[in-house]
């Protein structure tokens, strides 16, 4: 097969077409991203709200990814420790555990991260404070704007600039459960008043849902060609939630949310992203019409990527299941090529998978490490050769 364009070959891949390789899907923390933007020369390596996909269209990216929901802006904000940053959703987020530190720490861990090898610590920012806590806050909160032109105008930059050869992937997540638990109520709070207090779970869930409906038809509107909506409800080996409560709970509101985008427009591509092992709840995404689900992160029943791919694998693509917990930060570069070869046997044979880490890469991943995944998806990833042929 002639060599495909990368938007076309990451629109053939939803659909289960044949396509000359597995398309590619890399997305790196700032730490990450920095280090390897260095060997490329690369001076703009920003994430997050400002991601700038230089570093990894030369990686060989095959789609866009422009991140507007409540995790663009904090997850990859520099926040001073000490500091309190409030997002638009008035979340408080700071450095968990870290408030102590004082500028000659500072100073003494940034010589632990080593450009060859793992960072040694990494502080990462987490919410510390959460808006609504009672049904008195829920029924005074102020929701964001869903349409707020910072973050929609640069959509329609992004379209412009790169769709022509690009696939371009709006990503809202968190969107639902995670929001709600993680940022918007406090996760202790969430999971106690979830049984206490259902109605007020039920009122937060529900203005999550307007919002980032409205905010996904406004990016529908500016040509985007895939939603992705971003619900962390996996553990290590089992759902945070049973998948009963989930269907309660995110299904029907995932379901409006998918029929309004699709009334806009029916060719929408969507995306359902969680970590951890969401394994039992795969029928119900296929029952919503999401085109593909990931990250697939090898957790629980997710291990068997085997299975998956043989009973799912014809009804929804697959994007990631390589691991970045252990095998990319730890492994030996010989296992990092072993692992990525397993993982095209596993998923990609047949079509309908996108290459990717099951997460972002971090700083504690290893530029050598970076670059033996780069190369065995290259020697592994071309259909009609082993291990696709």
């Amino acid at each position: 097969m002639k060599e495909l364009l990368p938007r076309e070959r990451f629109i053939r891949t939803l659909r289960h077409e044949p396509v000359d390789r597995v398309p590619l899907l890399y997305r790196m923390k700032h730490e990450a991203k920095e280090k390897l933007a260095r060997i490329y020369g690369i001076e703009d390596a920003a994430t997050g709200r400002k991601h700038n996909p230089t570093l990894e269209l030369r990686l060989g990216n095959d789609a866009i990814i422009y991140q507007i929901g409540i995790n663009a802006d904090f997850s990859h904000r520099p926040i001073k420790i000490g500091e309190t940053w409030h997002n638009h959703f008035n979340v408080g987020y700071g450095k968990s555990g870290l408030q102590g530190r004082t500028h000659e720490e500072e100073q003494v861990f940034k010589k632990t991260q080593e450009f060859w090898g793992p960072a040694k610590v990494v502080p990462e920012n987490f919410p510390s404070f959460h808006p609504i806590k009672t049904m008195e806050d829920l029924k005074s909160y102020k929701w964001p704007d869903p349409n707020d032109r910072a973050i929609l105008d640069p959509i329609k930059t992004i379209c412009e600039k790169y769709q022509k050869d690009y696939f371009i992937i709006v990503d809202m997540s968190s969107t639902l459960i995670e929001a709600a638990y993680a940022h918007i109520v406090g996760t202790q709070n969430f999971f106690l008043l979830l049984f206490d207090q259902p109605e007020f779970i039920a009122g937060v869930l529900d203005g999550l849902t307007d919002y980032y409906t409205e905010l996904g038809l406004n990016a529908i509107r500016m040509g985007v060609d895939m939603i992705r909506v971003g619900d962390d409800v996996g553990a290590q080996q089992a759902m945070m939630i049973s998948p009963k409560q989930w269907r309660e709970l995110a299904k029907p509101r995932f379901e409006r949310m998918f029929n309004a985008f699709r009334k806009e427009n029916p060719d929408i591509f969507i995306k359902l992203h969680s970590c951890g092992d969401y394994s039992p709840i795969l029928p119900d995404e296929i029952d919503l019409g999401v085109h593909l689900s990931g990250l697939m992160q090898p957790t629980g029943g997710l291990k068997d990527q085997v299975g998956i791919k043989k009973k799912y694998g014809d009804k929804v693509a697959l994007v990631g299941g390589f691991d970045v917990q252990r095998l990319l930060p730890r492994g030996q570069v010989e296992e990092v090529r072993q692992g990525v070869l397993q993982v095209m046997k596993n998923l990609a044979v047949g079509g309908g998978y996108i290459f990717s880490p099951s997460h972002y890469i971090l700083a504690d991943v290893p530029v050598q490490n970076i670059y033996a995944m780069l190369e065995a998806q290259r020697d592994f990833g071309t259909y009609g050769k082993y291990p696709l042929n």
